[in-house]
């Protein structure tokens, strides 16, 4: 957590996005103004629906 005080904010305001590198070998990392997401994937799909 970046900011522990906005821990039940509702949205978060994407700040960067990495989707990995070397054939996923190096995760992806979401981050925010709020908090940082490490993942560790083989495939990934995000869908939103509008």
């Amino acid at each position: 957590m970046h900011d522990s005080e906005e821990v039940h904010e509702v949205e978060a305001d994407l700040i960067g996005f990495s989707i990995g590198a070397e054939s996923h070998k190096k995760g992806a990392v979401i981050t925010t103004d709020i908090f940082e997401l490490s993942i560790i994937y083989g495939s990934f799909v995000l869908q939103k629906n509008w």
